[in-house]
């Protein structure tokens, strides 16, 4: 039998066949002793398939092409007798069970759908219910009728889409939701359903976001078997809107293919449906008012950041074609998948806060709260910008197939570029793109998805982990015969580790280890330091002069210059901004933050301060006194903003800034800095 972990294990060995066990297991959270139980436990369930069992060799393991060959064909056909479902696929499967009923349900009819017992199964009903009453939707019972759903149409079915997109990022979700239909004897038309989608696609030139499609066929596929159960009503806000648009009738004949009877309503749902899965469709959409919100996304990143995006217009652009289906999935309350969303606020939390506050004139625009998962997938385009300096292109060419989306592909673009600065990398492609491409312009292939290639193909993650960083650049070594970063595989070195010390947190220490040497090996500065290392007493100011704005700036910038941080060009840059562009530095509070493009003169990364006796007339603007000039030279998008975020922490507390302002020497300031750094660790 297989359950979440043993195919959990299948999958991560046969997208990642170069890892080593070691490496493995850190992947998937498996101790020594559970990794050989779970390995145990998928062999005998390979064993009940005819398979050969995988075999392991020292720290190596090899998987029968066979498997591969099964799983990649038929894995997601394994029958309810060999399946053991966690507890969260079990809750959305019973859902999605009871979404489409034919007839009333009893809890023996739960019982046999997952293979469990009596008393698991009402335990998951119980916390079921909980689960809908969240989603406004109750999940009632009555000796008549059964297990049934009760509230409105329109929130039954957004929380099928939530457990439709929750299952398709679990190993055993596919399978678990063709169970569903063949317990209720349906046909599973998902092949049809996707090639009428790419139809309709070409005849309305338009493209489909890859998993976002994936998803919304078994949406539809559902919503097919659900239809006519009860009256959609939806709000007179989503109606207006759709109304308008272009793309309804692609709605019509959606409609009219999936049921019998085509209904106005159902016609406006199933186009906030495509709507929200597509991409690029911004000439479809030309709305003024939302390209002054992107405009005004990308200035209050850049008012965040301290630093001005270069090609500004590019990323406007770009921007606008992600707006576009996130404002409809927004605007009509369409939930949102995100499987990165963990690893996006692990790994770039920084980030993803900057990007939260930078989204408020979106919100306030559409008028609703954006959820986390949309928050991320903004933090993945704005990612693909916050990045080095441009790396220049070597011998071997590596193109990228990512069809989950214009900043997914950025992001991944950005990460592989830094990893591996001695490759040339094509566009970015889509799988039907790519199988038209001739293999002899490119020599390998980073992908989202499987896919066949005569040129080697590394299955990647649009958000790298420092892991699958260290496997995939071990991987490309092996295949091309490049230098790799340390002579020492890292998991040789946690072996040696391993055999002499104690290690709380193996997965910890093997991320730590990659970080510290992939620095060592790296000509570009990748630690982000604190803000007490960047503002250190030799930067730190007081003036009792009687100043214009343009000397303060100049007397701020001081220190910076004479310790060869920046040039003047830098200094006078400073200055021109804020001709340019008015008094865009004043953060608030008599605090202004001067700072220019890094290439204007930033030779290392600093920070200097200055606080004034007698405030200065910013642009000689009464409401613009200034009395503390905090100057930034950054040298990228990225290594500032650690020490960036705690000096807002910092500057928002009303009772730091107090005693900040009222300080009277450099070392009382370092002395409340440390302490906010020590705080926050």
């Amino acid at each position: 039998m297989f359950d979440h972990k043993t195919l959990q294990l299948l999958n991560q060995m046969i997208n990642y066949p170069k890892l080593s066990i070691p490496e493995l297991r850190l992947q998937i959270n498996l101790s020594p002793r559970q990794f050989a139980y779970t390995l145990d436990k998928l062999n005998d369930g390979l064993n009940d398939l005819g398979l050969p069992k995988i075999q392991v060799i020292e720290t190596r393991f090899k998987v029968d092409e066979r498997i591969e060959k099964y799983w990649k064909q038929e894995g997601a056909s394994l029958n309810r007798q060999q399946l053991v479902f966690q507890e969260t696929e079990r809750l959305y499967l019973i859902y999605l069970y009871t979404y489409i009923r034919r007839e009333p349900i009893a809890n023996i009819h739960y019982q046999s759908l997952l293979q469990v017992s009596r008393n698991t199964a009402l335990a998951d009903i119980k916390r079921l219910r909980s689960l809908c009453q969240e989603e406004g939707v109750k999940l009632s019972y009555n000796r008549t009728d059964g297990f049934h759903l009760e509230g409105d149409e329109r929130l039954k079915r957004r929380f099928a889409t939530v457990c439709i997109g929750t299952l398709l990022q679990l190993p055993m979700g596919i399978s678990g939701i063709k169970q569903v239909l063949d317990s209720w004897k349906y046909d599973y038309t998902c092949t049809a359903i996707r090639q009428r989608l790419t139809d309709i696609a070409k005849k309305y030139m338009i493209d489909f976001v890859g998993n976002r499609l994936d998803q919304l066929v078994y949406e539809l596929l559902f919503l097919q078997f659900r239809y006519g159960r009860r009256r959609l009503i939806l709000p007179n806000k989503q109606i207006k809107l759709i109304t308008g648009q272009p793309l309804l009738k692609m709605g019509e004949e959606l409609s009219a293919y999936l049921f019998d009877e085509v209904s106005e309503t159902e016609v406006i749902y199933l186009t906030i449906q495509l709507l929200s899965a597509t991409q690029d469709i911004a000439h479809l959409h030309p709305d003024e008012k939302l390209n002054q919100v992107s405009n005004s996304i990308i200035s209050e990143v850049e008012r965040l950041t301290l630093v001005p995006f270069k090609e500004r217009h590019i990323l406007q652009s770009i921007l606008y074609k992600h707006l576009v289906p996130a404002y409809f999935r927004i605007i009509c309350e369409v939930p949102l998948s995100n499987p990165l969303i963990d690893t996006i606020k692990a790994e770039h939390g920084v980030l993803f806060k900057i990007v939260k506050q930078a989204l408020v004139p979106l919100s306030e625009y559409t008028d609703q709260l954006i959820s986390d998962e949309e928050i991320g997938y903004f933090t993945i385009l704005f990612g693909g910008h916050v990045r080095k300096l441009e790396i220049k292109p070597k011998v071997y060419r590596a193109t990228i197939v990512c069809p989950n989306g214009i900043s997914s592909s950025m992001m991944l673009r950005t990460q592989l570029r830094q990893l591996f600065p001695g490759l040339h990398f094509t566009e970015s492609y889509s799988l039907a793109e790519i199988e038209q491409l001739s293999p002899d312009s490119y020599d390998m292939i980073f992908s989202t998805i499987y896919l066949e290639s005569l040129k080697p193909v590394y299955l990647t993650r649009p958000l790298l982990t420092a892991l699958e960083e260290n496997y995939l650049q071990q991987a490309v070594a092996a295949d091309f015969n490049l230098p790799v970063q340390s002579a020492i595989p890292i998991d040789k070195l946690m072996a040696t580790i391993r055999k002499h010390a104690t290690i709380k947190n193996e997965k910890a220490l093997y991320e730590d280890l990659t970080k510290h040497l992939r620095q060592s090996h790296s000509s570009e500065r990748s630690y982000a330091p604190m803000l007490s290392e960047l503002l250190t007493a030799d930067k730190i100011q007081f003036s009792n002069d009687s100043l214009d704005w343009e000397e303060a700036i100049q007397l701020a910038a001081k220190p910076l210059e004479e310790q060869h941080y920046i040039t003047s060009d830098y200094t006078q840059a400073m200055i021109n901004r804020v001709l340019d562009m008015g008094a865009f530095i004043h953060i608030g509070k008599g605090i202004a933050i001067p700072h220019a493009r890094p290439e204007q003169g930033v030779q290392e990364l600093g920070m200097s301060l200055l606080r004034m006796k007698e405030p200065v007339l910013l642009l000689n603007q009464e409401e613009h006194a200034i009395d503390m000039f905090i100057c930034l030279a950054a040298i990228d998008n990225k290594l500032h903003l650690k020490a960036l975020s705690e000096l807002t922490s910092f500057l928002v507390n009303e009772d730091s800034l107090k005693r900040l302002k009222e300080a009277e020497t450099a070392d009382e300031i370092i002395a409340m800095m440390r302490k906010k750094g020590e705080d926050e660790k």
